[in-house]
């Protein structure tokens, strides 16, 4: 019984220290006024360098936006009053994995990188590779609707509510779509340039360019990244090399 009882109490440690020690699978890079990390019971301000685990929840506040830098590169900028919940990131050196992510209100920018990237949202589930996504969750006329906004590449949408074997609608670069809760996918419309800049603005980070160190592919790279955006609060200066992430700010 002793032993059952020793061997029980290592499983239970080792378990423990698995929770306390998650490695990080991504990096704030710059912030913007309030933003918080929720990680189970804990609610931990967003500063640059604080690392980012599975099933964190990252919230901004009135005027307040956060950028996250991922190891497999990808971009998610969160505008002011988001919610955004990690759900599944899996990367690796041999695997090109899968990242899901859960943008519960508000508005998400996703410069996507090296894994299989989907965004859920409370109406519909968007599937992209090597594209740049406009997300916007919130209320419309007493309804809750999300609106997608393709800026390259290609995008994928489903339906949450759509029977099995429904084809996606298909989003290409200045196509955007609103979809409703409870209603079909509707045709997608072309945005026109301006309307285009101003949803850009809406998850802009006024300027921010993120700088990496040369590292090798697929690296783990966490908590050195420099950033050199005006905000209220940034990291150190090093000595950075320039990387396109594909996207003006």
């Amino acid at each position: 019984m002793k032993t059952i009882r020793a061997a029980l109490c290592g499983v239970a440690l080792f378990l423990m220290s698995g929770i306390a020690f998650a490695e990080p699978i991504a990096s704030v890079v710059a912030v913007r006024g309030k933003a918080t990390v929720e990680r189970g019971s804990k609610i931990l301000d967003a500063q640059p360098k604080l690392g980012i685990e599975q099933q964190d929840t990252v919230a901004t506040a009135v005027g307040g936006r956060v950028k996250l830098l991922f190891i497999d590169d990808s971009v998610l900028t969160l505008a002011e009053k988001s919610r955004m919940k990690v759900d599944t990131f899996i990367h690796s050196r041999s695997d090109r994995g899968k990242s899901l992510f859960n943008l519960l209100d508000g508005k998400m920018r996703a410069v996507v990188g090296k894994t299989r990237f989907e965004a859920k949202t409370p109406t519909v589930v968007a599937a992209a590779r090597g594209t740049v996504i406009l997300f916007d969750v919130g209320m419309l006329n007493g309804q809750q609707f999300t609106r997608i906004t393709c800026l390259e590449g290609i995008v994928d949408v489903r339906s949450l509510t759509a029977a099995p074997g429904t084809p996606p609608v298909m989003l290409s670069p200045g196509q955007s779509i609103i979809v409703m809760s409870g209603q079909p996918l509707p045709v997608p419309t072309q945005l026109t340039p301006a309307e285009i800049e101003k949803l850009k603005q809406d998850t802009s980070t006024s300027g921010a360019e993120i700088n990496l160190p040369d590292v090798a592919p697929y690296e783990v790279f966490i908590g050195t990244v420099s950033v050199t955006p005006p905000f209220d609060r940034q990291q150190p200066a090093t000595q950075p090399t320039k990387v396109d992430i594909g996207v003006k700010f």
